[in-house]
């Protein structure tokens, strides 16, 4: 059954009230009734056919203010009342608690039961709501409960659900892609390591100089020692920095001088309370939780003179694009699903379905407008935000960071405009701002895509002043710079228009804008890349095209980028999905350890006679749990290391990804093969002790989670790295392959890999 036909029937049957059956056109006339009656609202065929590609597995793409939060009870309750539990992920906490509120009314009314839970839900609470059918949440607080399954230690303090279902992912496109390689850590106080003595580094380092001692890659903005500046470090620190001894010190070294010559405060991070907060580089906006990798967070913290603090050992983690792969379906809206088809049919096997708006776009967006320099553009940008206010037309401006959204307030200050500025606050008070952005003669500066999730609404949220801000031209969107991804151009500019409301968007970029330089804009214009100042716009369409491509030649690196990062790191997943699941396998019984029975029998009787066969196989496979913990904590540190150095290997002509791969398998087999004898060592230690009870279990007293701020610069920042795969073996050719016994279908990248989700 086509959609046109299926919306019509679904229609049909919420209007005759025969809604009785399971079947999804059944399920969704019902919960079209409920919407009407409990929101007093009309679901629109659009909707209906947003939440149809959702149940089928589907991206979809919606624009804003089109309705993705109703599109997605309606899927949710399908897959509920056919048995199906459902996590519907969301862009920030405010977001899940503010869809669970307003989307309760319809799932009581369907009899479904929803949960939510955010950041400040504690334990008990989150088994709880685990137990709904439907639940809204973070995919970041999603992940943390599964990473904090690994380090319990009793089957009543595991919360997260033993069996996924479906997650329907809202805003995708930043969850999937944007932040995909974010890996989400959690770390115990068990050995960890100390990063107290990064302050001395730092201070010690204080007289290092630029391009004699070290240098920059601009590329990967990554620090390197010259040999003057190795020589004269080996010279302070009285060590081989070059040596297997000396790497932690080289660490800390590069980490430092990064910290100072490379990170830039209100850019890359905000000192707030005394600690160090990350920006996100997609959205410009203060990013808490979130850590440098490494000796990095210390070192930032070095040179503000703050406290360094102690992260612990990492003992887990998972980049968003594996957990999202832990649940067997999976779909996702955005309102730029089209632009990243390519990525999330390789990536996810996610096919994209367009829904066209209920009405016609009438928002005028204008080309890009290129400046000679940073001073031009401000000044293009500050005389249209005047005009604008003039006529007390709303504006939303985008900035490329918190630093020069604080910088443009203030001139416009000067200019006696007042504006509201949007960053490092937190995403309540972020989301009545933008929901405030429409008012007549609003001025909003913000960071990119602040607000997700929440429409703006010409005249205020009452709509008030909604005639007036029509005939002003509706909400004017500029845009700063050009950013790294068209995707992020086309979710800026979808803040206006919303509805079939009138708006425009205008977009400025500079010759010396980060992106330019770093894309090398001036060899790619060639002759038409002016040379002396030119006041007002760059005209030279030849010029504004090779900026554009910019834009293009970002996006495919960034792509290429995380298609290789993923194939250095799919080993690490399969690894962590054994470790994962066998030690689960202790704690719920489904599994007995026979470690000692098998590998230490003499020691193992003479145990049972002293402590009983119950008691010693409680604490067998406690311990094993233990060690499990310890061994993952290994591998994590061993491949963290490995991939500081596996870039050599090409050296010798060999395959830096296939290395890597091989060397995690040969390390992870080696190391699950001392486990017998670790657990003998283990056991022996048990035999010393009085009674059972007096051995005492090693296990954190204190655990951390984070998201780290890693994107595995090693991997995608080495230029011999950057194109390993551009000469992989072909596809097979089905006309010469010999046929094999048929097989399921396989999707996405990871299926090519691991096989088809189950």
């Amino acid at each position: 059954m086509d959609k046109r036909t299926a919306i019509a029937k679904i229609k049909a049957l919420a209007e005759s009230g025969d809604t009785s059956g399971s079947n999804i056109e059944a399920v969704f006339a019902r919960c079209y009734n409920a919407i009407k009656k409990t929101l007093d609202m009309t679901p629109f065929d659009e909707q209906l056919s947003a939440a149809l590609s959702l149940s089928d597995g589907r991206m979809v793409q919606m624009q804003t203010g089109e309705g993705k939060t109703l599109a997605a009870v309606f899927a949710a309750c399908a897959e509920a009342l056919n048995g199906g539990g459902v996590h519907i992920l969301t862009f920030n906490d405010y977001l899940a608690k503010r869809d669970y509120n307003w989307m309760k009314p319809v799932y009581d009314e369907m009899g479904v039961s929803v949960g939510y839970i955010t950041e400040s839900t504690d334990r008990v609470q989150r088994r709880e709501q685990y137990k709904k059918q439907v639940v809204y949440l973070t995919a970041k607080e999603a992940g943390f409960d599964y990473l904090r399954d690994f380090v319990c230690f009793e089957p009543d303090d595991m919360v997260f659900p033993e069996e996924l279902n479906l997650a329907i992912v809202d805003e995708a496109d930043s969850i999937l892609i944007d932040e995909a390689r974010i890996p989400l850590v959690i770390a115990g106080d068990i050995a960890a390591q100390d990063s107290s003595d990064v302050a001395e580094v730092y201070e010690k380092l204080s007289g290092f100089e630029e391009d004699s001692e070290f240098e920059i890659d601009e590329e990967s903005r990554n620090v390197y020692l010259t040999d003057e500046g190795a020589d004269k470090a080996e010279s302070i620190f009285s060590c081989n920095v070059y040596s297997s001894e000396g790497a932690p010190l080289l660490a800390k070294i590069c980490a430092c001088l990064k910290a100072d010559a490379v990170l830039k405060e209100d850019k890359d991070y905000i000192v707030k309370d005394n600690s160090i907060i990350l920006v996100d580089e997609f959205t410009g906006r203060a990013a808490a939780g979130r850590v440098f990798p490494g000796d990095l967070q210390a070192a930032v913290e070095a040179k503000h003179g703050l406290k360094i603090t102690s992260r612990g050992r990492i003992m887990g983690n998972i980049a968003l694009q594996y957990f999202a792969r832990l649940y067997p379906k999976l779909a996702g809206m955005t309102g730029t699903a089209e632009l990243a088809r390519e990525e999330f049919e390789k990536l996810y096997g996610l096919s994209t379905d367009i829904i066209p708006t209920r009405l016609p776009c009438r928002r005028t967006d204008h080309p890009l407008e290129m400046y000679f320099d940073g001073a031009e553009k401000r000044r293009a940008v500050l005389t249209a935000i005047k005009e604008a206010a003039e006529i007390q037309r709303p504006v939303l401006v985008g900035t490329e960071s918190i630093e020069e959204s604080e910088e443009l307030a203030e001139a416009l200050r000067q200019n006696d405009i007042s504006c509201a500025v949007l960053n490092a606050k937190n995403d309540e008070q972020e989301a009545a701002i933008i929901a405030r952005a429409g008012e007549k003669g609003a001025v909003t500066i913000s960071t990119n895509m602040a607000g997700r999730g929440v429409d703006i609404k010409l005249g205020g949220e009452d709509c008030r002043d909604k005639d007036f801000v029509t005939d002003a031209g509706g909400l004017l969107v500029l845009a700063t710079s050009m950013r790294e991804s068209s995707r992020i151009t086309r979710q800026l500019r979808g803040r206006a228009g919303r509805q079939g409301d009138i708006g425009e968007s205008r977009f400025f970029a500079a010759l010396d804008d980060g992106l330019m330089t770093k894309f090398e804009l001036k060899k790619l214009a060639g002759r038409h890349y002016p040379t002396q100042r030119i006041s007002g716009a760059i005209q030279d369409k030849t010029l504004l095209k090779e900026a554009d491509r910019v834009q293009r030649i970002s996006e495919g690196d960034t792509f290429d980028e995380r298609i290789n990062l993923m194939k250095y790191t799919m080993i690490g997943e399969k690894h962590r999905e054994q470790t994962f699941r066998r030690r689960k396998a202790l704690l719920e019984g489904s599994y007995n350890s026979d470690q000692w029975q098998t590998h230490a029998p003499d020691m193992y009787e003479e145990a049972v006679k002293k402590f009983g066969e119950n008691p010693l196989q409680e604490k067998q496979n406690l311990i094993l749990a233990a060690l499990l913990n310890e061994f993952w904590c290994d591998y994590l540190d061993y491949t963290a290391y490995l991939r500081e150095g596996i870039h050599l290997t090409q050296v010798a002509g060999r395959n830096p990804a296939e290395e890597y791969n091989i060397a995690c398998e040969e390390y992870y087999d080696s190391a699950a093969d001392s486990i017998p004898e670790r657990m003998a060592e283990k056991l022996g230690e048990l035999l010393e002790c009085d009674s059972i009870e007096e051995y005492e279990v090693q296990m954190p007293t204190r655990t951390y989670t984070y998201l780290l701020d890693d994107m595995a610069e090693e991997f995608k920042t080495k230029p011999l790295l950057l194109n390993i795969f551009d000469e992989e073996e072909p596809e097979p050719d089905k006309k010469t392959t010999p046929e094999k016994a048929p097989k399921e279908e396989k999707k996405g990248f990871f299926a090519s890999l691991f096989g088809k989700k189950k």
